[in-house]
Order: structure tokens, then sequence, then C-alpha cells
């Protein structure tokens, strides 16, 4: 086998699961010009906004917010005290209640604070930790003393364990908290309260990965729930998924706690609306080279064809996630195709190992679609618009990336590149 090359298409595979960019070293490495208008209105909202203003900010997932929502933490340091996190990291998303998501901010601040050396009032430690094994008073006193002794630098890992292994935790921390969920609140405003006095910094705080939460959670959490949600009283970023302003009730909620609009990462566009389906078109040079720039950073020149690292981001359809699966997938197919042929020495990734690539996606989609979605994606197709824009057919589609949303002067949707091709093969189009 030919082990120089092996490698070569090992470390891309590993480059391509670098997203979202988060560590320093990985954005010096990997980003590129990508995103920066949404990210420039978003700090001159937060800039020009109220000390307690909350801010929501959206587009479909894998379209790059993560990297963008961490940079932008990174730019807005100098007038802020900054603190990002993903929930995702802290608790199991299927079990995310608003409750919890205020718990984790107060969390997330006081091990900020500790590791700034700012000091927090130890009534604040103790019922951040103390209403764990709260069923048993002697218990309780014997493991609180325990975990303080763990030191709080460590109260960020010993959290997330409870939360993510203990069922039992989870269900403890709801029971005592159910009725005490203001507790929470006044919790996090403290610490903010005396970071803000220590560093002369109003508290910002960016909450990632909510946007991937299923939509009846999401209904719960911003509709129901919003008021309390939004009541500390500093700076808050969350994010929704791009599905969930798709319905009335959710966007109502929102705007009645001042979001007048969520801020958005739109979809790059490679094609002009009238342009979108024209196979004589050219698509937009500047999109595209931004696309193929991350492609340049993670495969060698010499490993890909030109022309298929282009069609590569053609068929993304403007979604960097999708960019990043195609990618592995094709790392994937050369990896399998130098075992099967030790001898090859001339392998690269082009329009053979692209389409293998494309037809494992275009599987996934299959399986997500089955038969009942075919007319919804083919009408999507024909109008570039939906009749019913919160049907539960379409909003299905729009929050599992099958159908994506773009805007210019007018909103208007197509279908992802990969499901056209199986759209084709059903006979639903020419």
């Amino acid at each position: 086998m030919n082990e120089a090359l092996l490698k070569v298409f090992q470390q891309a595979y590993q480059d391509f699961n670098l997203l979202p960019l988060i560590e320093p070293e990985d954005i010096e490495r990997f980003r590129v010009d990508y995103g920066r208008e949404p990210l420039v209105r978003l700090k001159q909202e937060v800039n020009a906004s109220a000390k307690a203003q909350k801010f929501v900010f959206t587009g479909h997932t894998g379209c790059g917010k993560s990297t963008l929502l961490k940079r932008f933490t990174v730019e807005m340091k100098p007038q802020h005290f900054t603190v990002f996190f993903s929930i995702a990291d802290m608790i199991e998303p299927a079990d995310i209640t608003h409750r919890k998501i205020l718990y984790a901010i107060a969390v997330q601040l006081l091990h900020a604070a500790t590791e700034k050396q700012i000091a927090i009032d130890d009534d604040i430690k103790e019922n951040l930790l103390g209403w764990l094994d709260t069923t048993h008073k002697q218990k309780k006193e014997k493991s609180t003393k325990s975990e303080f002794g763990l030191g709080i630098s460590n109260l960020l890992k010993f959290v997330t364990l409870k939360f993510q292994q203990e069922q039992a935790a989870r269900e403890e921390f709801e029971r005592v908290f159910e009725k005490r969920v203001v507790d929470l609140v006044k919790y996090a405003d403290r610490i903010a309260a005396a970071i803000q006095i220590a560093t002369k910094k109003p508290v910002l705080v960016v909450i990632d990965d909510l946007d991937k939460l299923d939509l009846p959670l999401v209904e719960s959490i911003y509709r129901n729930n919003i008021k309390v949600l939004f009541s500390p009283q500093f700076r808050i970023v969350f994010t929704i998924p791009i599905s969930a302003t798709q319905d009335p009730q959710v966007m109502g909620a929102l705007t009645s706690e001042g979001i007048v609009r969520p801020a958005l990462f739109p979809v790059s566009k490679f094609f002009a609306k009238s342009d979108c389906h024209k196979p004589e078109a050219a698509p937009i040079d500047k999109t595209v080279n931004i696309f193929l720039e991350v492609l340049k950073k993670r495969i060698p020149a010499a490993c890909i064809d030109p022309g298929t690292a282009h069609q590569m981001v053609l068929k993304s359809g403007g979604v960097m996630r999708e960019l990043v699966r195609l990618g592995r997938e094709c790392c994937t197919e050369c990896m399998v195709q130098l075992e099967l042929e030790p001898d090859r020495a001339d392998l690269t990734i082009n329009d053979e190992i692209l389409n293998v690539a494309v037809r494992n996606l275009r599987n996934d989609f299959a399986r997500q679609i089955g038969t009942s979605l075919f007319p919804v994606l083919k009408q999507v197709y024909q109008t570039l618009n939906n009749k019913d824009t919160d049907s539960d057919a379409f909003v299905k589609l729009l929050h599992g990336l099958m159908v994506l949303e773009y805007q210019n002067d007018d909103l208007w949707y197509d279908v992802h590149p990969i499901v056209v091709d199986l759209l084709q093969r059903q006979g639903l189009l020419e």
C-alpha cells in the first residue's frame, strides 16, 4: 500500500472534522474570509443595545454559525467580559429545558469568574452545588463538602458529568428547581454583577447549539418560557433552528420580548434566483472561490482534480457542513481504494470518487424523506417557494437541510442539489 498517500488522505479526513473552528490554532490554520457581514451586523447590534438586551441567531445547520459565534466572542472581548459555550457539551439535547439553560449560564459564569480570580459569594457556590442529593440531608452535607473539595475550577466538569451520565441527577435538578427558577436567574445576575464590578466591562454570554434542538423542545423553551429565559440582566446571544422561524407563535413570543427579527447567517448563493436551474448558468465566482479555499486548506492540490473540486462545491448547496461531509466521504473512498488496490500511486479525488460520495449522502437523505415528502420537494423545486411554509412537512425538510433557504431582495427556497438527484432518479424531474 502507498503509505505516504494514505497518510495524506487520513490527514485531510481529520482536517475536515475540525469544523466548527473553536480552538485558536485551528482558526488560524483553516479560517477563510467567510460570514464577515453577519458577524459585523451582530457586533453592531450588540454594541448599540441596552446592557440587558437578548439576541437570537439562526441559520441552517452546518452553515458555519459555531465558527462565526466563536469569532464574534473573541472580537467582542475588548469591550465585554465574554463567555462562550456549547449547551450540547453540558446537557443531552433531548433533555434540555429552560431551567437547565439558566443553570448552565450561571455555572459557566461562575467558572469564568473563578478563572479570573473574581470573588463570588459562597452562598451562590453552595446553591449551585447544594441541590445534589437533597433527599437525604446527611448525605447532602457529606457530598457537598466533598464536591467543594474538588475546587470551583473543576465545577464545570463535575456538573457536566452529572447531567450527562446520571438520569437521577437530571430528575433531581428539575424537582428542586421546578419552582425556584427565579433563584437561578438571581445567581446568574449576582455573578454577572461581580464580574462587571471587577472588570469594568459588561457581561456577554454566547450560547451555541440551541439551534440543534428538535422543534417541540424549541417551542417549549422559546414560546412557553421565553420571559423567564430572557430575564437575566446582562446580554445573551441565543441560537434557534432556522425552521423555528416558520412558527408564528415562536416568532410572536420572540417579538414580545424585543426580538424584532433573529440575526441570520444565510446560506451562500452560488446562483441568482433567476439562474439557479439553468444548466448553462455560470455560478457566482466570489462565493465559489470561498468554498474552494476551504478545500485547498485541507486537501493538497495534487490530490484533487480542479474540476471535481468545483463540482464538490456546487453539490454542497452553499452549506459549509455539506462541503465538509462531501470532503470526508471523498477521503474515505480514497482510503478504501488504496487498500483495495495497494499498488496505486496516482489516486486522486476525481469525478468517480465524488460520485461515490454523492451516492452515500443521497442515500442518507433518501432514508429521511421516505415517499410522502417527494411532492413537497417537487413543488419547492418548481416554484422556488412553498404554499404553506409552516406546514410540518416543509419544516421537516428545512430542518433536515433537504430544502435550503436563500435570500436577497426576496426570500426563496430551493432543494438541496443532492436531493435534486433523488427527484430525478424518482422520475419527478426531467
